[in-house]
């Protein structure tokens, strides 16, 4: 799969996986990986939302630590990798590594139309651009960690959709109740709860798939990145 380097503030030469639309109408997307790098399930996802219509891009957040991290979270030891390699991000430093994406669109014509998606960590760093940057709207599936993140009050923020697991062991019941709470403050920021789902419940193949309920956020996501 094609990769390009992006320059970002700092002058970092970040590597991303670029998955270009066949359509000619395609919108920009930055898909924001897991905990386990570009990883097959990360080039899956890429590839699936190119095939809906979206320029994808998506940067290796790892690379500041280690470079093309590609980790199989079936695998007890990648996984405790992931996690380390998450508690080693400057996550703050992520997000504006995220934006030399964004940037990159915008230096293509497409600026007002970048959209950004993520998925557990990238769930969480995809509200965190909404919170700080120009993007048309953002998507966190079953993101970690929001409750930190979401104001008390309502506040200016791209429009932002949540896609929460029921069952999530990483957002406890009362932890859920919080971010549904501050969701419904703000103006754009539709939460939907999946009964009887678990963390990572639309990542193909995994231990807790659910088709019925991944399609179901896949139809709320096309109808919200397009509306």
């Amino acid at each position: 799969m094609p990769y390009i380097t992006l320059t970002t503030d700092d002058g970092f030469q970040l590597p991303a996986l670029h998955m270009p639309s066949e359509t000619a109408t395609a919108r920009p997307l930055v898909l924001i990986q897991e905990i386990f790098g570009i990883n097959s399930a990360m080039k899956q996802a890429a590839a699936a939302w190119a095939a809906q219509g979206f320029d994808v891009l998506c940067p290796d957040l790892f690379a500041r630590q280690q470079s093309g991290v590609d980790l199989d979270p079936t695998q007890p030891t990648q996984f405790q990798q992931g996690i380390a390699l998450m508690q080693g991000m400057d996550q703050q430093r992520a997000v504006r590594d995220l934006d030399a994406a964004r940037q990159w669109f915008a230096h293509n014509g497409k600026g007002e139309l970048v959209g950004a998606l993520g998925y557990c960590l990238g769930g969480r760093l995809a509200v965190m651009m909404a919170l700080s940057m120009p993007i048309s709207a953002a998507v966190s599936y079953y993101g970690v960690g929001l409750e930190e993140l979401m104001p008390a009050e309502p506040t200016t923020m791209a429009p932002c959709l949540l896609h929460i697991a029921e069952r999530d062991a990483f957002v406890p019941p009362e932890v859920r109740q919080t971010i549904l709470a501050r969701a419904a403050l703000q103006a754009r920021m539709p939460a939907h709860v999946y009964e009887g789902c678990d963390h990572a419940f639309a990542r193909p193949g995994g231990e807790h798939f659910d088709a019925t309920a991944a399609d179901l956020a896949l139809e709320r996501t096309l109808a919200f990145l397009r509306g």
